[in-house]
């Protein structure tokens, strides 16, 4: 269910001839049929949604085919002509370096870099991002940079929250209770969900479901007895703060009410039409 201030409503793009017209428009009808509550204050924080995760999306495709390595945070690697790894294994942007060039970098050549799979998520969050600012918008937004798993730059705003239906472009975590301590950067991988039950993760690829807790299941120790799984942990873009900064949208959505003045509750991240 889709809200829009205080109105339920059912979206539509308008211009079919838009890039991506078809996923999007897949993403809007999941949203409609879905029994969570999707809350916007404008049309436009809606779209810019929609584009996010598009862009996420295409950024997971982007980072795959990079030739980006998985490295613990130990054995951690980048190209030092923009970053510098920082003794915990993160990346830290040299001084006087552009972000939206280091970000681009690390897609542009990715067999200069190694890092774990958290950290790969918020780059592939930042190349979004950067596919809907301008390059002025970014740099300064993001002018202290930091790759280093969870730790993202304060102007970054995420949501997680326990349960809710999954979208294309929810960052989800599967978790291994019983990996290997031998080996224990197995103990869970953060994806993205792409579509159609597949899910991108770096160190895994791209793999359905199932085939992910498959490959966790080998990283369990001798005698394990409990299955890797899906979290119900789902972290998504703040839409309402990091909307307000693009201007390279290329959505435009219709809306048409289906329900108004909906008294709409909100505990924690979690909305509900009263």
């Amino acid at each position: 269910m889709i809200v829009i201030g205080r109105s339920v409503v059912l979206p539509l793009l308008e211009d079919s001839a838009e890039p991506f017209f078809d996923e999007k428009q897949k993403i809007l009808d999941e949203m409609t049929s879905n029994q969570e509550v999707y809350a916007y204050q404008t049309i436009n924080q809606l779209a810019f949604d929609v584009q996010f995760r598009v862009s996420i999306i295409l950024a997971c495709i982007d980072l795959f085919n990079s030739g980006i390595q998985f490295r613990t945070f130990k054995y951690a690697y980048c190209n030092n002509t923009f970053w510098e790894t920082t003794p915990l294994g993160g990346f830290r942007l040299k001084q006087g370096k552009l972000p939206a060039f280091a970000i681009r970098d690390i897609f542009k050549n990715g067999t200069k870099y190694g890092t774990e799979c958290a950290t790969a998520m918020i780059i592939v969050i930042y190349k979004a991002l950067l596919d809907l600012y301008t390059e002025k918008t970014f740099n300064k937004l993001f002018a202290d940079l930091l790759l280093y798993t969870w730790d993202y730059d304060k102007d970054l705003k995420l949501v997680t929250k326990n349960g809710g239906e999954l979208l294309p472009g929810d960052l989800v975590y599967f978790k291994n209770p019983q990996v290997n301590p031998a080996t224990i950067e197995w103990q869970g991988e953060n994806t993205i969900y792409l579509n159609d039950n597949l899910f991108y993760g770096h160190g895994v690829g791209v793999k359905t479901k199932e085939n992910i807790i498959v490959t966790l299941n080998t990283r369990r120790f001798p005698g394990a007895f409990l299955s890797a799984y899906l979290s119900d942990l789902t972290t998504r873009i703040n839409s309402v703060e990091m909307s307000q900064y693009a201007t390279k949208l290329q959505t435009t959505i219709k809306v048409v009410p289906i329900r108004e003045d909906a008294i709409i509750a909100t505990i924690g991240h979690t909305t509900s039409v009263v």
